[in-house]
């Protein structure tokens, strides 16, 4: 198995990314002072200043992100 980083990103405020294509895995950093949550599908996850995200999930094509302060990632596909 492969996996392929792939539809870098970065932000300091709301947003909602279209994939490219389907992913499976995420990379998310929170560089900001307060906490962020976003959501995969049904997953939903609140992610704490300076705390990274790096996990497999259900697979994906969109990424929306609640967010005040700076964070920045990516999306693994799985081949």
């Amino acid at each position: 198995m492969v996996t392929r980083a792939k539809d870098g990103f970065t932000g300091t405020a709301n947003k909602t990314i279209q994939l490219s294509g389907t992913a499976e895995e995420l990379l998310l950093v929170n560089d900001g002072t307060s906490p962020l949550t976003f959501t995969t599908g049904v997953f939903t996850f609140t992610l704490g200043p300076g705390e990274v995200f790096d996990e497999g999930l259900d697979p994906f094509r969109e990424l929306k992100i609640t967010a005040t302060g700076a964070y920045r990632g990516y999306v693994r596909d799985v081949n």
